[in-house]
C-alpha cells in the first residue's frame, strides 16, 4: 500500500471536512439548527446522511471476516440494516418526523406523561451510543496499526481534526460532511470492488466458496444480524435524529427506502472482498483484516491506500452522528439552567459545542483503556433494545399512552437482559427479551383497564 498517499488522501479529506464544518458553522441561529438542522434536510441529504450513518468500519470489515468464514450467506449481516431501513421507510420513520421532539427519550414525557421515564430513556441511549463511540475510536486505532501507521501523534491529531468539525456546525455540519464522506467511500468501494471482479474472474472465480463453513441458520447469529440491528434502528437516537431533522415526513420515507438499497448494494463489496480471499486461500497476516488483505493484494498500491481512506471514512462517518446524538440526549433531556436571553442564546450554544468536544475526547481517552470491549458493547446494545423497543414502537402509534405499560415494559426487558446474563433461556435470548418486555406492556394496559381508580387507569 502506498502509505503517503494514504496520509496525504486522509488529511485531505479531514481539512476538507473542516471546512465544509465552517460554512455550516456560520448558519447556527439555535438550538434546533445545531442538533436538528432547523427542521429543513432535504431527499439528497438525508439519504447520504443515512447511509453514512449506517455504514461504518465495523459492517465493512465485519461483512468481509464473515464471509472469509461463510461465504455468500453472510449478505444477511448488512441485511439487518437494510431492512431497518425498510421499517423507517414503510412508517416508522413518518411517525418519528410527525413529533415535534428532538429525541427518542422525549416521547417518553410527550406520549407518556413521565419525566422519569424519559430520563432513564435517556440515560439507556447515552450509554449504548457512547461505548459504540469507542468501539469505533479503537477500531480506528487497530486499523490503523494494521496498515502500519502506527503513530500516537498521528492518531490524536486525527481525531482532534474530527471531534474539530464535528463540533463546529452541529447537524447542519455533520450533514454536509456526512455527503462528503458518503460519496467518497461509495466511490472508492465500488471502484475497488470491480477492480477485484474483473482481476478475480467475477462469479465464476469464487463459485466453490458457497461450500464454506456451515452457518446456524437457527442460532442466535442470525437473530443478532437480522433482528437486533433492525429494532435498534427505531430507538436509536443518531437515526432518530436525522428523522426529525427532516423537511417532512415524506422525505423520511423515500430517503430511508433509498438507503436500505444503498446499503445492501455498497456491502456487497466486501463480502464479495471476503468470499474472493477465501477462494483463493487468502491468509491474512498478523491480524490484519481481510478486507485489506484483499485490497493489498489484488488491487495496486494507489487503489488500496483509496480504499484504507475509505475504511476510515466510514468509521468517521458513523462516529461523528454518535457524537452529536450523545451531546443531543446530555443536553435536551436535561436541564441545565440556561436562560432564554441573547446573552444566554450565546452561552448555550458555547454550552453545546463544550459538551459536544467533551464528549469526543473521554471517547478517545477511555479508548486507550480498552483493547476488547465486544462483550459489554454487545450487553448495552441489548440492554436498550429489550427496554426501549417496545414502549417506543407503541408510543409512535397512540396519541396517549399509560405510564405503568410502559413502565413495565422497560422493567421487564430490564429483568429479561439480567436473567439472559446467567441463566438460560427457552427460546433464543433476543426473542426472551423482548417478549418478556411485551408481557411487562400488556400487563399494564390490562391493570390500568380494569383497576377502578381513574387516575391509575390513566397511567399517571
Amino acid at each position: 500500500m502506498d502509505i503517503p498517499l494514504f496520509l496525504a488522501v486522509l488529511m485531505l479529506l479531514q481539512f476538507v471536512c473542516v471546512f465544509a464544518g465552517k460554512v455550516a458553522s456560520r448558519e447556527l441561529v439555535d438550538e434546533q439548527d445545531y442538533f436538528l438542522a432547523g427542521k429543513g434536510v432535504q431527499f439528497f441529504p438525508l439519504v447520504m446522511s443515512f447511509i453514512a450513518t449506517q455504514i461504518g468500519g465495523g459492517l465493512i470489515l465485519g461483512s468481509a471476516e464473515e464471509a472469509y468464514r461463510f461465504g455468500w450467506s453472510v449478505l444477511l449481516y448488512p441485511l439487518g440494516a437494510a431492512l431497518g431501513f425498510v421499517v423507517l421507510a414503510l412508517g416508522v420513520g413518518k411517525r418519528l418526523a410527525s413529533f415535534s421532539v428532538s429525541t427518542v427519550a422525549q416521547l417518553f414525557e410527550k406520549v407518556y406523561d413521565s419525566k422519569k421515564l424519559k430520563t432513564v430513556a435517556s440515560l439507556l441511549s447515552i450509554i449504548s451510543l457512547f461505548l459504540i463511540l469507542v468501539a469505533q475510536v479503537i477500531g480506528s486505532r487497530k486499523f490503523m496499526a494494521n496498515l502500519t501507521v502506527d503513530s500516537l501523534p498521528l492518531f490524536l491529531v486525527f481525531w482532534a481534526i474530527v471531534i474539530l468539525y464535528t463540533v463546529m456546525g452541529g447537524l447542519k455540519a455533520l450533514i454536509a460532511i456526512d455527503i462528503i464522506q458518503a460519496l467518497f467511500f461509495i466511490c472508492v468501494f465500488c471502484a475497488g470492488g470491480v477492480f477485484v471482479w474483473w482481476m478475480g474472474g467475477g462469479v465464476e472465480g469464487v463459485h466453490s466458496a458457497l461450500t464454506l463453513e456451515s452457518f446456524d441458520w437457527s442460532g442466535s447469529k442470525l437473530l443478532g444480524w437480522l433482528l437486533m440491528p433492525l429494532l435498534f434502528m427505531v430507538i436509536e437516537q443518531d437515526m432518530a435524529q436525522r428523522c426529525f431533522a427532516a423537511k417532512t415526513p415524506g422525505v423520511v420515507a423515500k430517503a430511508a427506502g433509498c438507503a436500505g438499497v444503498a446499503t445492501l448494494l455498497i456491502c456487497l463489496v466486501p463480502v464479495y472482498f471476503g468470499v474472493y480471499a477465501r477462494e483463493v486461500g487468502l491468509v491474512p497476516f498478523n491480524g490484519e483484516s481481510v478486507f485489506m488483505s484483499v485490497a493489498k493484494a489484488a488491487t495496486s498500491p494507489a487503489m488500496s491506500a483509496f480504499l484504507g481512506c475509505a475504511v476510515l471514512m466510514a468509521i468517521i462517518s458513523t462516529a461523528i452522528s454518535l457524537i452529536n446524538a450523545v451531546s443531543s440526549n446530555l443536553l435536551q433531556d436535561f436541564s441545565w439552567g440556561m436562560v432564554e436571553t441573547k446573552e444566554g442564546s450565546a452561552s448555550r450554544m458555547g454550552l453545546m459545542r463544550s459538551v459536544t468536544a467533551g464528549i469526543g475526547l473521554l471517547a478517545v481517552w477511555i479508548s486507550f483503556s480498552y483493547q476488547n470491549i465486544v462483550d459489554l458493547l454487545i450487553e448495552s446494545y441489548e440492554l436498550s433494545v429489550y427496554c426501549l423497543v417496545v414502549p417506543v414502537t407503541a408510543a409512535l402509534f397512540q396519541r396517549r399512552g399509560r405510564v405503568l405499560s410502559a413502565a413495565l415494559a422497560m422493567g421487564g426487558g430490564g429483568v429479561a437482559f439480567l436473567w439472559t446474563r446467567y441463566l438460560s433461556t427457552p427460546i433464543p435470548k433476543e426473542l426472551f427479551g423482548l417478549l418478556i418486555s411485551c408481557v411487562g406492556f400488556g400487563l399494564g394496559e390490562c391493570m390500568a383497564l380494569f383497576y377502578p381508580a381513574r387516575r391509575f387507569a390513566e397511567g399517571r
